[in-house]
């Protein structure tokens, strides 16, 4: 299969100028990204526009995103979303979400089921499981993370969170630039606003999930230390019709582990 590039761009929202990954052709498919912000370099966009035209905003407060500053919570974040859809002449796409994403995707398909043709959900964010809660991400060491986000700790990112470590226990902190911070605060910083209280949830959206429309596919990642599975079966188990399915050798960052087989069972679960 050829590979499609995805390109950067940008699009003026109400809340300011937001960037824009996009490529292929066919129908619009959706990626909103996690609280990690994964941008650009993003191999598995590339391999699902082979299934469609993928369009992968950078959410206000990510990247070069504007707009943070209007968004207080999780339902501001759905009205971005609806405007965005507007303003690109999106009427009912597939939309797939990865964590953090997969919870803005979960709200606008239940708030606003006919914006929503297909959902996709992987390693969703957005629930309280009792006894299964969503791990902390806001004060862990890069090590800590990395274990929880790859399981082969061998992955290119996984290895920077290692080294970014290492800087930080054997140079101490001020080995550490701004520069080198800087994407890690603005998007922990944006994260914050959207689930910091109550932590990564809303606590009415299981008691919704019955209106959401669109065929559903969710993915859990077999080794994911971040959210349980619970979640994910949690949200197969609520919305009507849901399909689940488990990735085997994987942990929360599948678009960036397994970038190939993503897109392939996304994209034919898209196609159908």
């Amino acid at each position: 299969m050829t590979t499609t590039a995805v390109s950067l761009g940008t699009i003026e929202t109400r809340v300011g100028s937001v960037e824009l990954r996009r490529g292929g052709t066919g129908q619009p498919i959706v990626y909103l990204h996690s609280a990690a912000g994964e941008g650009l370099g993003l191999g598995f966009l590339d391999d699902l526009a082979q299934y469609g035209e993928v369009l992968a905003p950078i959410f206000p407060g990510f990247g070069e995103s504007e707009g943070i500053e209007q968004i207080d919570d999780i339902e501001d974040a759905v009205f971005h979303l609806l405007d965005l859809f507007d303003r690109l002449g999106l009427d009912s796409p597939a939309v797939v979400g990865l964590s953090l994403g997969g919870w803005m995707a979960a709200e606008l398909a239940c708030r606003y089921p006919d914006r929503v043709s297909r959902l996709v959900l992987v390693n969703p964010a957005g629930l309280y499981v009792p006894g299964a809660n969503i791990h902390d991400i806001f004060g862990r060491t890069p090590r800590e993370m990395a274990a929880d986000l790859f399981a082969d700790q061998s992955n290119p990112i996984a290895q920077m969170m290692l080294q970014m470590d290492k800087l930080v226990t054997e140079g101490g902190v001020g080995s550490i630039t701004f520069d080198m911070i800087k994407p890690q605060i603005k998007a922990m910083t944006a994260s914050a606003r959207l689930g910091w209280n109550p932590y990564l949830h809303n606590p009415k959206l299981q008691g919704r999930l019955w209106r959401v429309t669109a065929r559903t596919l969710v993915i859990n990642g077999e080794k994911d230390g971040l959210i349980p599975s619970a979640h994910g079966e949690t949200y197969a188990r609520e919305i009507a019709g849901a399909k689940l399915v488990t990735m085997t050798d994987v942990a929360h960052m599948i678009p960036l582990e397994k970038p190939g087989e993503l897109a392939q069972v996304t994209g034919e679960f898209v196609g159908n």
